[in-house]
C-alpha cells in the first residue's frame, strides 16, 4: 500500500514561485488569445527539467510546448526552490509539478496562478526524453530522502529490475504529516487543488478524501453535558452544528480540516475573540450528517479562506452507492490487517468500474507496464467516487467482496488493485486464495463454489449475467448546481 503525503496548505512564500514560474511561462510561450487555463507540468529527470504546456478553451484541449527548459534559463531556481518547498522530511518532495494558470476577461486578462503536487505518482514521458530510469529515481531520492515506506513502488521496481540500491532513511526520520494539527491533510490539499483548479474533477478528488479520515466541526453553540464517564460530549448533551448562509439563500454546513482553518471562521463572526469548541468526527458521518437532513444545501470544507462548497446532490451521489468504508480507512492508516478484515467481513461489499462493450458490460484492468503486454491487474473500488476520480463515463456494479475476489481469480486475472488513485492496495492471486481458503475453512465454506454476480471479464467466454444480484450505477454524479461529471482518465 501506498499513501500520497498530502502538502502543506500553500503560504505566501510558495505562492510568490508559483507566480514566478507562471509569469515565465507567460513571458516565453507564444499562445493564441482567449484561453480559459493553462497547465504546465513540471519534472526533473536526466539532470535536467522538462516542461509540457496544455492550453484549455471551454472543453478543447490543445497540446503545446514539450521538452527540456534550456540550462541557462532564470527559471530554473524558482522550480528547484519549489522542490525544497514542498519537500516533508521522511514523505519527500514532488516527482510531477502541476502549474495551473487561469485567465479571465480577455482581451486584458488577469491571471491566477496555483500548484498541485505528485508525490507518489510514475512521471509520464512528454516529448523525447525516455522514460523515467532507476538512476533518475536513485538522483531524486539522494536529493529528498524518504523512508522506505513512502517509496513508490514503481520506484522501488525500477530499481530492483536495474539492480540500484535506493538510499532510505530510517522510519522515524518522517516528519508528522500534521505539524500544524491538520486533522485531514488529504482532504486539505484536496480542497488546495480544487481551489487552483476548480473544475469537476478536483470537485470529486475533494469527496473521494472524505470517504475516509476525520474532520472538524463547531459546535460551539451546542449545550454540551459531560458523560458519566468523563466523556466531553455525554448523552445529555445538545449538540448544534455550525451552518453558514449562503447568498443565494442556502444554508451549508460547515466542516474543517485544522482548527486554523476553524478558528479563522470563528474570529470572523466574534471579533470579540475566543476559541470555538470543535467536535472532531468521521467524515463519513458528515456527509451522512448532510445527506439526511434536509435543512443544508451544501458542505462546505474551510470557508473561511480557500473553501470548497460541495451541493446536497452531489452527497446524496457518493452516500447512496455501495460502499466499504473498513478498507478505505485501513489504506489511509497502512493497516494491513484491518484491510483484510474488511475485504473478508460477510457484510463487505467491493465495487468495479464496467464499460459496456456489444451488451456486455466489462470490468476495467489497470494499464500493463510493458508495451503490448496483456492487463492482467483487475480494478477494484471502495466507492464510487474511486471510480469517478478515474473516470466518470464508467459504470458502478458491486458484489459482496468475497465474491468479487472469487470473480478476479475465475477471471484469470494475477493481481488486483483496489483503487486507483493512492491510498492504493494491491493483492495478487495467490494471496486472494489464501485469503478465501482460510475464511472458508473457518466459516465452513457456506457460501464457497457461488460465482459473483459481476461484470464479464475480457476473453473469459460466457460469464455470469452483468445485471442480476448486482448494484449498479454511474460513475458520474446526478447533474445539479457543482455536480462532479469529470471527463479525465486516470
Amino acid at each position: 500500500m501506498s499513501e500520497t503525503p498530502a502538502t502543506p496548505t500553500p503560504g505566501a512564500a510558495r505562492q510568490e514561485l508559483l507566480d514566478t514560474i507562471g509569469s515565465w511561462v507567460l513571458s516565453v510561450l507564444r499562445t493564441e488569445p482567449g484561453w480559459d487555463r493553462m497547465v504546465v507540468d513540471l519534472k526533473v529527470q536526466g539532470g535536467r527539467v522538462h516542461l509540457r504546456v496544455r492550453e484549455q478553451l471551454g472543453q478543447e484541449v490543445v497540446p503545446g510546448t514539450a521538452g527540456p527548459i534550456k540550462e541557462d534559463s532564470a527559471v530554473l531556481p524558482a522550480i528547484e526552490r519549489l522542490r525544497e518547498d514542498v519537500h516533508v522530511p521522511g514523505h519527500g518532495t514532488w516527482f510531477t509539478a502541476t502549474v495551473v494558470i487561469l485567465a479571465e476577461g480577455w482581451p486584458e486578462p488577469t491571471h491566477r496562478i496555483g500548484g498541485t503536487y505528485d508525490l507518489d505518482g510514475e512521471p509520464g514521458q512528454w516529448g523525447t526524453e525516455g522514460p523515467f530510469t532507476a538512476e533518475d529515481v536513485l538522483a531524486h531520492l539522494e536529493r529528498f530522502p524518504r523512508t522506505r515506506a513512502r517509496i513508490p513502488a514503481w520506484a522501488a521496481g525500477l530499481a530492483q529490475r536495474a539492480g540500484v540500491e535506493l538510499p532510505a532513511l530510517a522510519p522515524g526520520a518522517e516528519q508528522p504529516a500534521d505539524p500544524d494539527g491538520v486533522v485531514h491533510p488529504q482532504v486539505r490539499a484536496a480542497v488546495d487543488r480544487f481551489v487552483s483548479t476548480p473544475d469537476n474533477r478536483a470537485m470529486i478528488e475533494v469527496i473521494r478524501q472524505c470517504m475516509a479520515g476525520s474532520l472538524l466541526l463547531d459546535v460551539t453553540a451546542s449545550d454540551l453535558v459531560p458523560g458519566p464517564g468523563g466523556e466531553a460530549v455525554g448523552p445529555e448533551s445538545t449538540l448544534r452544528v455550525q451552518t453558514l448562509g449562503e447568498p443565494d439563500g442556502t444554508r451549508s454546513l460547515a466542516a474543517y480540516t485544522s482548527a486554523a482553518e476553524a478558528q479563522a471562521m470563528f474570529d470572523r463572526h466574534h471579533p470579540e475573540g475566543g476559541k470555538p469548541v470543535l467536535l472532531r468526527e468521521s467524515a463519513v458521518k458528515v456527509l451522512k450528517m448532510l445527506a439526511d437532513d434536509p435543512q443544508h444545501d451544501h458542505l462546505v470544507i474551510d470557508p473561511a479562506q480557500r473553501g470548497c462548497r460541495i451541493s446536497r446532490p452531489q452527497v446524496e451521489w457518493a452516500m447512496r452507492a455501495p460502499r466499504n468504508d473498513a478498507v478505505k480507512t485501513a489504506m489511509l492508516q497502512n493497516n494491513m490487517s484491518q484491510l483484510l478484515a474488511g475485504l473478508l467481513a460477510p457484510e463487505a461489499v467491493l465495487l468495479l468500474g464496467a464499460r459496456v462493450q456489444e451488451g456486455r458490460a466489462v470490468p476495467v484492468y489497470a494499464k500493463p507496464k510493458e508495451e503490448g503486454a496483456a492487463p492482467d491487474t483487475l480494478m477494484l473500488f471502495t466507492s464510487a467516487p474511486e471510480i469517478a476520480v478515474l473516470d466518470t463515463g464508467l459504470e458502478v456494479r458491486s458484489a459482496p467482496a468475497r465474491q468479487v475476489l472469487r470473480f478476479a481469480l475465475d477471471a484469470g486475472a494475477r493481481k488486483v488493485s483496489i483503487n486507483a488513485r493512492p491510498p492504493v492496495a494491491t493483492l495478487t492471486a495467490e494471496q486472494i486464495r489464501e485469503l478465501l481458503a482460510l475464511v472458508e475453512s473457518t466459516a465452513g465454506a457456506q457460501d464457497g463454489g457461488r460465482s459473483a454476480s459481476v461484470p464479464d471479464a475480457p476473453d473469459a467466454g460466457a460469464g455470469a449475467d452483468a445485471q442480476h444480484g448486482t448494484e449498479t450505477g454511474r460513475a458520474g454524479s446526478p447533474d445539479g448546481r457543482q455536480g462532479p461529471v469529470a471527463d479525465g482518465r486516470g
